[in-house]
């Protein structure tokens, strides 16, 4: 639970931070070349959400990693990585658009029946292949109502079928494209409808503004989370591509990674670190790899949705059905 001195450290440290009026703090290579001074404005974002994550039970940095496997290469780096995470003592969740997920229906079993869990990502395929690359397809808010409803419950049915597991957790495709008030009514409404405990579709602003985790009426919202020199833009493999042909990513995914966790670290600043990537942008990446590496050096936790919701939910004195974090 918070401390009144605790939150009071926090509140006084996002206070004074708030309170300098300083440069912008540097973006990309830059930023990471050359740290923001802990007077940033960035830094008293971050030390205002930390408040809000101690006032929801938060008491430290937890990691929760998910994967967005958008096309038909990421099921066999999918297969690749995650044991090499588990032996890390890193769990990922997946979100498979269902097209992709009833094609590598084998591989993705086989996750399944390691432990790993599946969230409700859409049926219809969220990129295709045109000439020498993936480009997106299939945006929410492009589409009526209707069928965003209809494409939800189609996939809730093919993730129960193909790896023998009702999803409890629901990701929209090109998420950040799908944020409006209404239209995040219209995901939370039919996720209700469907019996999940979490959406994990919301972009980092709403952890600014709201800390780790969303009470939407007894279903739950954990925003994803950006960095310290850009906490409202998410820290994922495909921001960083430094070729996506070929898939190489850039040097400043780890430098953004390692920046962030250090400060959050060094200011006893608790939270989740709710990242992304797609595995074939990060199987065999260095930056990627290194990032993990420090997670487990640093001994921060690695952690499933229904770990997140029940830390809140314990802060509010609500009965939760998840396990307590450890």
């Amino acid at each position: 639970m918070l401390t009144i001195t605790t939150r009071g450290r926090l509140q006084a440290l996002a206070g004074r931070l708030l309170g300098r009026k300083t440069d912008s703090a540097p973006s990309g290579a830059a930023a990471a070349a050359e740290p923001a001074s802990p007077q940033s404005p960035h830094d008293a974002l971050l030390a205002a959400y930390a408040a809000k994550a101690r006032a929801q039970g938060f008491d430290r940095l937890l990691l929760y990693l998910t994967f967005d496997c958008d096309t038909d290469e990421d099921a066999a780096a999918a297969l690749e990585l995650d044991p090499w995470l588990r032996s890390r003592g890193i769990r990922g969740a997946y979100a498979v658009p269902a097209t992709q997920l009833v094609r590598a229906r084998d591989a993705y079993r086989r996750l399944a029946e390691a432990g790993a869990e599946f969230l409700n990502h859409g049926y219809v395929p969220h990129a295709e292949w045109r000439e020498d690359r993936y480009v997106p397809i299939t945006f929410y808010d492009q589409l009526p109502a209707a069928e965003v409803v209809a494409d939800i419950r189609r996939a809730h049915a093919a993730v129960a079928e193909t790896v023998g597991r009702t999803p409890r957790g629901f990701r929209a495709p090109h998420f950040g494209s799908f944020q409006g008030s209404e239209q995040l009514a219209l995901i939370y409404w039919t996720a209700r409808e469907l019996g999940y405990l979490y959406c994990t579709t919301t972009v980092p602003q709403a952890a600014l503004d709201h800390g780790p985790v969303i009470d939407r009426g007894g279903m739950y919202e954990i925003p994803l989370f950006g960095s310290r020199y850009s906490p409202t833009s998410i820290l994922d493999s495909w921001s960083y591509l430094e070729d996506r042909k070929r898939f190489r990513l850039g040097g400043e995914y780890f430098d953004l990674f390692r920046d962030t966790l250090r400060f959050m670290l060094d200011h006893d600043l608790p939270g989740v670190l709710a990242y992304y990537v797609d595995p074939a942008h990060v199987i065999g990446q260095k930056p990627f790899l290194d990032a993990m590496e420090m997670i487990t050096q640093q001994r921060v936790p690695s952690v499933t949705a229904d770990e997140v919701i029940a830390v809140a939910r314990r802060a509010a004195g609500v009965r939760g059905d998840g396990p307590p974090v450890q």
